[in-house]
C-alpha cells in the first residue's frame, strides 16, 4: 500500500475536511507538549465546489469600502459568513473540465470541453493542543491561476496549473470550535499549453503541522555523487523557526539502505532565528561499493533527517535516494553508471482518458508498467512537472526523467517555479536532465540566449549534478542562441539538421 493509498484508508474513519486524517509520528523528546510529532493530514475530503464565478459586492458607502480593504474581511464567496450549503460536495483529485459536455466553439486541444472560473470552499477545525506550531497547507496543483483565502484573508495567489503552492497559515488559525474557513477560486480560463490541461484542484492537498523549528518543505537535498573511486553524500538542509527565540539545534542525517540498515550518518549544528530560516551543510562519510541505482535495478536508499535538541525531536523527514553516476559525450553517447546507455523514451502527458487530468495512482503504475514492457527506460514529462506520486514511481521502475519547466521566462514569477521544481525534484534519482523549455520562438535570438543563461544559473544554483537541456526545434545555427546556454541541446524534429 502507497503513502497516498494510506491517508485514504484512514481518512474514511475521520470527518472529512475537520478532524487529523492521519498521522506521521516522529520521535517524542521529553518535552513532547513542545516538540511532539509532525502531522501531515489529506485534505482530499469536506470540499465544496460552485461551477461558474460568483462576483464581489459592488461597494457603494465609504464604510463598505473601508471595511473591504481590511485583513479577514474578504467579501462575497470568499467570506468566511458565505453561506456554500448548496453547493456540490466534491473530492479531490476534482479536475471539473473532464465533466464539461463536449461543445462546438470550444477549444480543440481542451477536447472541446468548456473551462472558465469555478470556486472551492473547505472549512476546518484545529484544536487547542495545535497553538504554538507551525501549519501549513500545500495544494498539489491547481489548474490554472488560483486566489487563496484563509478566514477571508487572501494568503497566495499561484500562477500556473503545474507548480505547488505552499502556504504558512500559522498568522490566520484560530482554534478551538472555531471554524477556519479555506477558499480557492480557481481561473482556469487561461491555457498554459496547447494540449489538454483540465481545471480545478485536480492533486492533492495537504495540512502539515510541526514544531515551530523544523525542515521547510522540500527541505532536504541528498544526492549522492561520486568522486574518485569513492561516493559521498553531500547533505543541505532547511530549517525554519516560527518561534520567538533564536534556537539552536543538531541535524542528524542517517543513511538507510532498503532493509533500514544505518550505514552512514552526518551531523549539523545550525542556529536558526526567530521568524527566519537557516541551511545547514555537510557530508556525510563515503562509501565504497553501494547498490546502485539503474534502469534494470532501481536500488534506492533513504535518508532520515531529524532536527534535535538533546534527547528530544523537533522534526523529521525521510527522503529517497539513488547512487548512479550520468554523463553524455558527443562521440559516443549517453552513459549511465559508466556503462553505454541507449535512451528508449517517450513524452507523456498527465491526463488521461475519463479521468482528465485528476488520475488515480493505480493508472499511473499501470501506465509505468505498460511502457516497461514495451522496452521504453525513459520519459519526457511535456512539458511541465508531474505529481510528487509519479515521480516516486519512476524511481521505483527505474524510468530516467527529462523533467521540464513549463514556462519559458526569466522573471520573478517564472523564475519562483522554475526553483520550486528542482528543490522538489533534485533527490529523485530517476532525474538525468532539466529541461528549461520546449520549442519557443524566442530559441534563436539574443534575448533567448540571455533568458535561458538565467533560467540555466537557476538551476545550478541549486543542483549542480545533472545537465541542463531546451528543446530546439528552430535556431540552432544562428551566432547566438539558446543551445550557447545550456549543456545538452535538445533537437527536436529536424532530422536534416542532425549531421551538420
Amino acid at each position: 500500500m502507497n503513502r497516498r493509498e494510506l491517508f485514504k484508508c484512514a481518512s474514511a474513519m475521520a470527518v472529512a475536511g475537520l478532524l487529523p486524517q492521519v498521522a506521521i509520528a516522529g520521535t517524542n523528546g521529553p518535552d513532547a507538549a513542545d516538540k511532539g510529532p509532525r502531522e501531515t493530514l489529506l485534505l482530499d475530503k469536506g470540499w465544496r465546489f460552485h461551477d461558474g464565478d460568483i462576483a464581489m459586492p459592488v461597494l457603494i458607502t465609504h464604510d463598505q469600502t473601508y471595511n473591504a480593504a481590511k485583513a479577514g474581511r474578504a467579501l462575497g464567496a470568499a467570506s468566511p459568513a458565505y453561506d456554500d450549503s448548496d453547493w456540490m460536495e466534491v473530492t479531490l483529485p476534482h479536475d471539473f473540465v473532464s465533466f464539461q459536455p463536449i461543445e462546438n466553439g470550444t477549444n480543440v486541444d481542451q477536447g472541446y470541453r468548456r473551462r472558465g472560473i469555478v470556486w472551492y470552499r473547505n472549512h476546518l477545525k484545529f484544536s487547542d493542543a495545535d497553538r504554538g506550531k507551525h501549519i501549513e497547507l500545500q495544494l498539489d496543483g491547481i489548474a490554472t491561476f488560483a486566489t487563496i483565502w484563509f478566514n477571508g484573508t487572501l494568503v497566495a495567489r499561484n500562477w500556473s496549473g503545474y507548480n505547488s503552492t505552499y502556504i504558512d497559515l500559522t498568522p490566520y488559525v484560530t482554534y478551538g470550535d472555531s471554524d477556519n474557513a479555506l477558499v480557492v477560486r480557481v481561473d482556469a480560463t487561461a491555457m498554459e499549453g496547447w494540449w489538454y490541461e483540465g481545471g480545478g484542484i485536480y492533486r492533492d492537498a495537504w495540512i502539515v503541522k510541526r514544531n515551530p523549528v523544523h525542515i521547510v518543505t522540500d527541505g532536504v537535498f541528498a544526492h549522492p555523487v561520486k568522486e574518485g573511486d569513492e561516493w559521498k553524500v553531500p547533505i543541505e538542509v532547511t530549517l525554519n523557526n516560527s518561534g520567538t527565540k533564536d534556537k539552536t539545534v543538531q541535524i542528524v542525517c542517517t543513511l538507510l539502505d532498503a532493509e533500514e540498515r544505518k550505514i552512514s550518518e552526518g551531523f549539523i549544528d545550525l542556529t536558526v532565528p526567530k521568524l527566519g530560516n537557516a541551511v545547514g551543510k555537510a557530508t556525510m562519510p563515503a562509501l565504497s561499493d553501494p547498490e546502485l541505482w539503474s534502469i534494470e535495478t532501481p536500488y534506492r536508499y533513504r535518508v532520515l533527517t531529524r532536527a534535535t535538541e538533546g534527547a528530544g525531536v523537533w522534526d523529521e523527514v525521510t527522503t529517497t535516494c539513488g547512487f548512479r553516476t550520468e554523463r553524455f559525450d558527443a562521440k559516443t553517447g549517453f552513459y549511465l553508471n559508466d556503462k553505454p546507455l541507449k535512451i528508449k523514451g517517450v513524452c507523456l502527458h498527465q491526463d488521461h482518458a475519463g479521468v482528465g487530468c485528476a488520475v488515480p495512482e493505480g493508472v499511473l503504475d499501470f501506465r509505468l508498467r505498460k511502457l516497461k514492457e514495451l522496452g521504453a527506460n525513459a520519459i519526457r514529462f511535456s512539458h511541465n512537472a508531474q505529481s510528487k506520486e509519479l515521480m516516486d514511481a519512476c524511481d521505483r521502475y527505474g524510468f530516467l526523467v527529462m523533467a521540464e519547466n513549463r514556462n519559458f521566462n526569466a522573471s520573478p514569477d517564472y523564475m519562483a517555479q522554475l526553483e520550486w521544481l528542482v528543490r522538489r525534484d533534485r533527490n529523485h534519482p530517476c532525474v538525468f536532465l532539466w529541461s528549461v523549455f520546449n520549442e519557443e520562438p524566442m530559441q534563436g535570438t539574443k534575448a533567448g540566449y540571455q533568458m535561458v543563461r538565467r533560467m540555466s544559473s537557476v538551476v545550478k544554483s541549486l543542483d549542480t549534478t545533472r545537465p541542463v537541456t531546451a528543446a530546439m526545434s528552430g535556431g540552432l545555427f544562428t551566432p547566438l542562441n539558446v543551445s550557447h546556454a545550456v549543456d545538452v541541446v535538445g533537437i527536436n524534429y529536424q532530422q536534416s539538421q542532425y549531421d551538420p
